[in-house]
């Protein structure tokens, strides 16, 4: 998991995450919703979820909190399928 921050206070960001427990990766986009990584990425809506498969590919964009088991489910069968 990797998340991206707009918040506009960094110091404050890095208490939340820590108060949260949020242990994985975190990027602070400058404080901005339309700074270089959330332009690149081109994020419309907050929170924005992409799946990356195990080759690198961006699989599911903007996919919804309740669709994620099943996407990561997709993309496992998908690597079992590739072991035989």
């Amino acid at each position: 998991m990797l998340g991206v921050n707009s918040d506009k206070d960094r110091k404050a960001l890095k208490v939340t995450l820590a108060e949260q427990d949020i242990t994985w990766r975190n990027w602070w986009d400058n404080g901005l919703i339309d700074g270089p990584i959330h332009t690149t990425w081109q994020v419309v809506q907050r929170p924005s979820i992409y799946i990356i498969d195990a080759k690198g590919v961006l699989r599911f964009k903007e996919i919804q909190a309740d669709q994620i088991d099943a996407a990561i489910d997709q993309l496992l069968a998908e690597m079992t399928k590739g072991d035989k």
